[in-house]
């Protein structure tokens, strides 16, 4: 049988478990970045059914459902429910963080596997390509916070 000391480990592991919070801090921080991002709407752009899907109403019938049924209001005045309903939740003592969205309608316009073309052409990015764009900077407010704690 063969084995490993490390010298020193105790020191490490103190030295780890006074990152602990700091490493939590920093995942909390890096959500709350990442939340702020992702809420932000686009600028309101006017777009036409077919500057987007290459045509208007395939019908006359369903043009004049889509106007008659009523719940298309024109034109459009934003809410920022979806901005609203945006959460972060913490797990395993804020060594994980969710930044997620409770809407129903929310994966139709930011969720990378479901996104409308309508809210891609409108400028909506997806969770992917905020956590993307963001991957670095959070990256960095987490070593910032080990840094700290670990003098």
């Amino acid at each position: 049988m063969y084995s490993i000391k490390i010298e020193g480990i105790e020191d490490i592991l103190k030295r780890l478990d006074r990152a602990r919070p700091a490493i939590s801090d920093g995942l909390l921080a890096g959500a709350i970045h990442v939340k702020g991002k992702i809420s932000t709407y686009p600028p309101q752009a006017h777009l036409t059914r077919k500057s987007v899907y290459g045509s208007s109403f395939k019908t006359e019938r369903q043009r004049r459902w889509f106007f008659a049924v009523g719940i298309h209001k024109t034109p459009y005045a934003r809410t920022s429910n979806l901005a609203k309903r945006w959460a972060i939740s913490s797990s395993m003592d804020g060594m994980t963080q969710i930044v997620g969205n409770n809407t129903s309608y929310g994966p139709f316009v930011q969720a990378a596997d479901a996104q409308s073309l309508y809210h891609r052409a409108q400028g909506w990015l997806t969770e992917a390509q905020v956590a993307e764009q963001e991957s670095e900077k959070v990256q960095a407010m987490i070593l910032q916070a080990i840094q700290k704690a670990l003098g």
